[in-house]
């Protein structure tokens, strides 16, 4: 191989590579200068919504246990809060908030892989109209970017993720790290390593490490003009405005009542919900609570009463304080699963995966009180009525439209393309919705 053969194979590698990372929340920053101020106001319209609060039931949570009362159900109905409408046992105290937001009982999709059905969830794409964008990002970015000209100019997460953080979860895509999903593991103790973990220091020694920090990376960029660089540059610059904020005391449970954290329960899932109500009162746009072991192919109803004694609770009092405080007329709340399970259970006691029909929740903002959209035949297998089947994707698209963002607009992605918030076939169900 000649030495000209083997720079333009090096040339080659590099381009692809960078082509590949720069599909990840890592390496989009940098090409963020993509986004016109024209295209940044273009994209959105007025609304009063500040904060989205989307709660994934990751793994197919059965409707026809939970949300969707039928003959093959495997708890009794309890009545809710809308009238003639009743819930499942499982949700028996969300049953008494429900009258705060409204329910979908059609939704549905073509997709009953989890993977493809988080990505969907998670995206407001299927996953093959999604393939020509490697970079998509997680419809909450979207909604976090469309809120960047409201942000203080010192960093602060506009993007926060508790539970399961799998697939797009938290992903930012051409977005940029700036609005990728923050995630706090340990509820008990939001965020690690404000100080160092031994011995004793003065804020002179973490001047000291920074002074020292940057002139490595300037002696390294002087030799290397490496697109990394100044990614890495400003994760630091981040990393120490946030260190530094006033809003960190918002992680902290501690503040809220004795009463009010009994009140919301003292799983990781009612902590999770009660931090839930705090970044809402600070307004931060995005939070996403991922709860697990909805994949019920075996021990459905064991597996269903526990998780919903750890969460039902905390469900129900943050609806009952966003409504009380009036936060949720600028707060949306979404509840949804990849998908419904079905309706007949086996001998093992286990419901297998069904796209065709589930329900979600969606509510506070501008969305109407208490509405019911659409309906499951008598077994729960399919929407009742084609006209009222409503797909996954215009729920997402509902919540972009009700949020101020246009689900009809397009950014630049980080290889130059227009990307389409929504796809076309996504339609916002706008009766619901108050602008």
């Amino acid at each position: 191989m000649s030495t000209n053969d083997s720079s333009m194979n090096r040339g080659l590698f590099l381009k692809r590579a960078y082509g590949i990372l720069a599909g990840t929340f890592l390496t989009s920053l940098p090409l963020a200068s993509l986004h016109s101020e024209d295209e940044e106001n273009e994209f959105t319209h007025k609304s009063p919504v500040k904060t989205i609060i989307f709660i994934n039931m990751e793994g197919g949570m059965s409707h026809v246990d939970t949300l969707d009362p039928k003959g093959n159900s495997s708890f009794s109905k309890v009545s809710s809060s809308i009238g003639g409408i009743s819930l499942l046992e499982p949700f028996s105290k969300t049953a008494k908030q429900l009258k705060h937001v409204g329910i979908v009982r059609s939704t549905w999709s073509e997709d009953g892989d989890h993977g493809f059905g988080q990505y969907l969830l998670n995206t407001g794409y299927r996953m093959p109209e999604g393939m020509g964008f490697p970079d998509i990002p997680h419809f909450g970015s979207v909604f976090a970017y469309s809120k960047k000209q409201n942000q203080s100019k010192t960093y602060f997460p506009s993007y926060i993720t508790m539970g399961g953080r799998s697939g797009r979860i938290g992903n930012s895509g051409f977005l940029g790290v700036p609005y990728s999903g923050f995630h706090i593991g340990n509820l008990d103790n939001p965020v690690n390593h404000l100080v160092p973990s031994y011995g004793k220091y003065k804020d002179e020694r973490l001047v000291r490490r920074k002074d020292i920090l940057n002139m490595m990376n300037d002696e390294f960029g002087n030799r290397n003009h490496s697109p990394q660089l100044k990614l890495w540059n400003q994760m630091v610059q981040a990393a120490e405005e946030f260190r530094n904020s006033s809003r960190l005391e918002s992680f902290d449970l501690t503040k809220e009542s004795e009463a009010t954290r009994q009140r919301y329960g003292t799983t990781w899932q009612g902590k999770s919900l009660l931090m839930a109500k705090r970044l809402a009162e600070k307004e931060v746009p995005f939070v996403q609570i991922t709860i697990g072991g909805w994949d019920t192919h075996n021990n459905n109803k064991a597996q269903i009463s526990k998780i919903m004694s750890e969460t039902d609770q905390g469900i129900a009092a943050l609806l009952e304080d966003l409504a009380g405080s009036g936060l949720l007329s600028q707060t949306v709340f979404f509840l949804s699963s990849e998908f419904g399970r079905t309706p007949d259970v086996g001998s093992r006691d286990g419901r297998d995966h069904h796209p065709r029909v589930w329900t979600s929740l969606l509510g506070g903002g501008p969305f109407q009180k208490g509405f019911v959209l659409g309906e499951s035949d008598e077994k729960g297998e399919r929407p009742s009525k084609t006209a009222k089947a409503y797909h996954l994707r215009d729920l997402i698209a509902s919540i972009h439209y009700a949020s101020g963002v246009d689900p009809d607009a397009s950014l630049t992605n980080s290889f130059g393309r227009p990307f389409p918030l929504s796809p076309k076939t996504a339609k916002p169900i706008e009766d619901i919705i108050s602008l």
